[in-house]
């Protein structure tokens, strides 16, 4: 049986992608509430990660890791 990744994992996985994640797909992905992804999102950063934040055509808040630091 496959080992399930850990919510963390995932959202580390999203936020890797070359489109990045939004707080909504984060959402829908690890079942947080929006509080609780953005506090993840500052665990990241505390960690050392640089996450950038940009707009998309519509408007909506992306989030992408844009270079390695240590892991949290």
């Amino acid at each position: 049986m496959p080992v399930k990744a850990t919510k963390i994992e995932t959202l580390r996985k999203m936020l890797t992608r070359k489109s990045g994640a939004s707080i909504a797909q984060i959402q829908t992905a690890t079942e947080w509430q929006p509080h609780t992804v953005r506090a993840a999102l500052s665990r990241f950063r505390k960690a050392g990660e640089a996450i950038a934040r940009e707009k998309n055509a519509k408007g909506i808040a992306i989030y992408r890791i844009t270079q390695g630091g240590d892991r949290p």
